[in-house]
């Protein structure tokens, strides 16, 4: 039988000097962490170089969590700040635009043939539209929809005012709406 530790016990065992208790919260939380740092990159060996870091900024940061919050939490900022750090360092040396698809930032989902395609195609669309919005509003916006934050958590997330998220998700919503309706007019 497996012993199942909370968050903050493995946190506490780490501390300690027990590594693998480390290697357990890297091993739960790489996942989300790669996709936090997709949402931003958007280039897929630029998310798995800046996943890594964060867990080896993680591993030496860790006395300085202190348990103040959710380690998922802790973890999400460390994701989005690094990220957000290489983003523009990329932009400032290279001008380099990226290539990861928002498609791979949504969650799949498991049903019927026939719903699996129309699900599909939604997905496709929304990926295309999520694309073309700044950066801030796609975090947003995937904090929001896909990690369920309140407008508070993804303010302290993104270091920002309240009142920037609730913009930045009133203009992604618009321009999601406004890029769909687009789509379904050169469609028709």
């Amino acid at each position: 039988m497996r012993t199942t530790y909370t968050d903050e016990q493995l946190v506490a065992r780490a501390l300690a000097g027990d590594r693998s208790s480390f290697r357990l919260l890297t091993e739960r939380y790489y996942p989300l962490a790669l996709r936090w740092c997709a949402s931003i990159l958007r280039n897929r060996q630029d998310a798995e170089d800046a996943a890594q870091e964060v867990f080896i900024r993680a591993w030496h940061s860790l006395p300085q969590y202190q348990a103040r919050g959710s380690f998922a939490g802790w973890l999400r900022r460390l994701s989005i700040n690094l990220s957000l750090n290489r983003l523009d360092a990329q932009q400032r040396t290279t001008g380099r635009n990226t290539h990861l698809s928002a498609a791979e930032l949504l969650p799949d989902t498991e049903d019927g043939p026939l719903q699996l395609l129309m699900q599909r195609e939604e997905r496709k669309r929304l990926a295309h539209a999520l694309d073309q919005l700044p950066v801030q509003h796609r975090i947003a916006l995937s904090l929001r929809l896909l990690d369920e934050l309140s407008y508070d958590e993804i303010a302290e997330q993104m270091s920002v005012p309240v009142n920037s998220v609730r913009s930045w998700l009133h203009r992604g919503r618009a321009q999601i709406k406004q890029i769909l309706e687009c789509e379904e007019l050169n469609s028709k």
